[in-house]
């Protein structure tokens, strides 16, 4: 409930949109308040200096997010997909939450609701391709 989350919206309105978009208004009845910035880099680093307590977003790039996610991580952040599997910068969701908050954000909400999108919608959530060569080495 003392919870301030930022999130963003991409540029294509379809079902993931709509999905975040539920999201959004889920989380401003039940915490301080969401907030929608911009920039998922910037986005990152507020979670990592403890000025949101989590960002999540779906449709990401890696370009949009490699920085900001080490940093995060860096910080103590836990990093993740929406559907709460290891992250790596060539997924398309991924939330940062601050320790201690996983379960009342992602586990109860937000991860049920990103398989249902994946599951039930056909959304595709799935990694972008990946350059030749690359190793992922995810627990």
């Amino acid at each position: 409930e003392k919870s301030l989350l930022v999130t963003g919206f991409g540029y294509d309105h379809g079902a993931a949109w709509a999905a975040n978009m539920e999201s959004f208004k889920h989380f401003t009845d039940c915490t301080r308040g969401v907030r929608r910035l911009g920039a998922a880099a910037v986005d990152l680093c507020h979670v990592a200096l403890g000025i949101v307590d989590a960002y999540w977003e779906y449709n990401l790039s890696p370009w949009d997010v490699a920085a900001g996610v080490l940093i995060a991580q860096e910080a103590g952040a836990l990093v993740t997909t929406l559907d709460g599997k290891p992250y790596s910068v060539f997924d398309r969701s991924m939330i940062a939450v601050t320790p201690g908050l996983q379960g009342a954000i992602l586990d109860s909400y937000l991860a049920p609701r990103t398989r249902r999108l994946v599951e039930e919608e056909g959304v595709d959530l799935g990694r972008w391709k990946m350059p030749e060569g690359v190793i992922l080495d995810l627990p």
